[in-house]
């Protein structure tokens, strides 16, 4: 029966599909004058779709238009790029937008830049909304990663997209293996996160005070990914007997009150004194010694910014994992207060020696 209700969904998925295709014509990449990504979605998705911006900027495209989130606007609006210009356009996530309003966005693009030569479809994902965003801009030609094999998409997407929909390797390398099957530079399969340096100079002179520190964050995108005060308390008492240096609490808006307390409570635990943002909790992570996170955005911008890290799974997903020169991965079933303190503490002493047998 379930295999039956797949079945259905699926002929019903290709049926609506067809209504949005429309015949893609071949575009010599050496010579593209506009280029659109859409990837109005997650913090850590902005930070996995650098290798195609890095290799669209290293073939010289004249315009680049991105098509962001709300909540990823300000990861690209930092961006600079060499000759390529750069338009950083959001909307709300796809996840809550309206078909109205993915119709008028790629409309507006259409009548305010003209027809895109090509359109990088970094959603990752097969469902109306992407295929409605892909019609209405009506792209000279599309990439995907989702694994479709519709007209409007280029047949050079077949390597990536088994990578992402088969064997589920890191989003970055994905990006990175369709941009060169595409015809662009090779570039590096690797997270990016641009800071101002007036982010950076108002983070470091608030917590100038404390030198080397640990930057811990507690909290995750769900309440199941999300350390309790006590089990926070537990994590911290054990960092402190590991290795003597500050913790900064790492938060979002929503953390605010369990930092505090955390603070309070606990000798040697500091947060910003600053309203809590994306990019501040980026430019904390960016100078940190070790960072200790059970969120993947976190995980990402360490990555970026190659920091050692803990990264702590209450589902592990091959797709995001830690890509920076150091780090030590925990798993913990679906809640993650259940993580194993003995296995903590030695992940813990595993990553120090770790940093201090490696070059400075």
């Amino acid at each position: 029966m379930r295999l039956l209700k797949m079945s259905l969904k699926s002929k019903l998925r290709r049926f609506f599909y067809r209504l949005y295709d429309y015949q893609s014509v071949y575009i010599d990449h050496s010579n593209i004058k506009f280029a659109v990504i859409h990837i109005p979605d997650q913090i850590g998705d902005a930070m996995s779709v650098f290798p195609v911006i890095r290799a669209l900027e290293a073939s010289d495209v004249k315009h680049l238009l991105i098509v962001s989130s709300t909540i990823n606007q300000s990861i690209f609006e930092t961006l600079s790029l060499r000759q390529t210009k750069l338009t950083v356009i959001s909307m709300t996530m796809q996840d809550f937008a309206t078909f109205n309003e993915i119709k008028t966005v790629a409309r507006k693009i259409r009548k305010e830049y003209g027809t895109p030569d090509i359109c990088i479809e970094a959603m990752r994902r097969k469902n109306l909304k992407t295929m409605l965003f892909i019609n209405k801009l009506g792209a000279r030609t599309n990439l995907q990663a989702a694994g479709l094999t519709m007209k409007c998409y280029s047949p050079v997407c077949k390597t990536a997209s088994r990578m992402d929909q088969i064997f589920r390797a890191p989003v970055p390398m994905t990006w990175a293996i369709l941009m060169r099957d595409a015809g662009f530079p090779s570039v590096r399969a690797v997270f990016e996160f641009p800071l101002s340096e007036a982010v950076l100079t108002e983070v470091r002179c608030d917590i100038s005070t404390l030198g080397r520190y640990i930057a811990l964050n507690l909290e995750g995108s769900a309440k199941e990914r999300t350390f309790s005060l006590p089990v926070a308390e537990k994590l911290i008492a054990i960092i402190k007997k590991e290795i003597e240096l500050p913790i900064v609490i790492v938060h979002g808006p929503k953390g605010i009150d369990s930092s505090v307390s955390l603070t309070q409570s606990c000798d040697g635990v500091h947060r910003l004194s600053l309203p809590p943002s994306i990019m501040r909790s980026a430019a904390v992570i960016n100078d940190a010694f070790l960072v200790i996170t059970p969120d993947t955005s976190i995980l990402h911008m360490a990555s970026a910014y190659n920091i050692p890290a803990i990264a702590v799974y209450a589902d592990y997903k091959t797709r995001w994992p830690a890509m920076q020169d150091i780090s030590e991965t925990i798993v913990v079933g679906k809640d993650i207060d259940h993580i194993n303190l003995d296995e903590f503490r030695e992940a813990i002493k595993r990553v120090i020696s770790r940093i201090q047998r490696s070059p400075s």
